[in-house]
């Protein structure tokens, strides 16, 4: 119980307290979201790389496929 007397005693204490609890949790929250933009930004430019190899297989496909049309109508 004099634990408690003692922190209500003094009320400049609770809110320094408190605002050292805001200031924390202000920079965990700032923490998580640096890297929660990072790793959006990494999966942009890791789904920019899987399309472009795709889209070149796609290329490359069509591409055989025709030089075969030509040859067999050749």
């Amino acid at each position: 119980m004099k634990f408690l007397e003692k922190i209500t005693s003094k009320k400049g204490q609770i809110a320094m307290e408190l605002g050292i609890l805001v200031m924390a949790a202000v920079a965990v929250a700032a923490i998580a979201a640096y890297f929660y933009a990072t790793n959006v930004s990494n999966t942009g430019k890791q789904i920019t790389n899987s399309t472009n190899q795709t889209t070149q297989a796609l290329a490359d496909a069509i591409s055989n496929a025709t030089a075969k049309m030509s040859d067999i109508s050749g």
